[in-house]
């Protein structure tokens, strides 16, 4: 995959970014497999090339979502574990 965006291909290469794009979806979120949530980095759809900016474990049933948006921060629903 061909990444026009410098700095989020620098940080995919690095190992400092993950590349959520294959998650499922819920809505317009991506679930994430248990132990892809790693706190410390940075997160993106690299196929339409976008951060995340929020990530949150939903608390009906642990859960875990990422979001382009910050619907994850104070959220009632949800414990924000990442906020960009």
């Amino acid at each position: 995959m061909v990444v026009a965006n410098q700095a989020m291909r620098r940080k995919l290469n690095k190992g400092k970014a993950v590349d959520v794009s294959k998650c499922e979806r819920y809505g317009g979120a991506y679930i994430l497999p248990d132990g892809m949530f790693v706190d410390g980095m940075d997160y993106c759809d690299a196929r339409i090339e976008r951060w995340v900016w929020s990530i949150g474990r939903r608390k009906l049933d642990g859960q875990v979502l990422a979001s382009l948006s910050d619907e994850f921060y104070q959220n009632d629903c949800f414990e924000c574990l990442w906020l960009r």
